[in-house]
């Protein structure tokens, strides 16, 4: 993920980040779990709707920051999806990320 544009203290344009995403569904639905250093750090509910798919994440109400996560998967191909993650912060700031995922190379 790469920050495209950003008025948020936490996010500076040019800022990547590498993540793994999982795509999962159980008998509740279907989610993307985020892991980050070994660790899932959060899960995103997905939704697949015609030639996308959408992630919403939230925090709860107890977490120190509170923060809105979309995800607009809108260019998918073979071997890479692409989109965009807007993120919301408590201070009503926003950042916007392009996300660029890639299927893992075979070892």
């Amino acid at each position: 993920m790469l920050c495209r544009e950003s008025d948020c203290s936490q996010y500076v344009i040019g800022d990547q980040r590498n993540e793994t995403w999982e795509f999962v569904s159980d008998s509740t639905g279907i989610y993307t779990n985020v892991i980050n250093n070994k660790k899932l750090v959060r899960v995103f509910k997905a939704k697949y709707l015609k030639d996308k798919i959408m992630l919403e994440f939230s925090s709860d109400s107890v977490s120190k920051n509170r923060v809105k996560m979309t995800v607009v998967l809108d260019d998918i191909k073979e071997n890479v999806v692409k989109g965009t993650q807007t993120i919301t912060g408590q201070d009503n700031c926003s950042a916007r990320f392009s996300v660029e995922l890639t299927t893992p190379q075979k070892k």
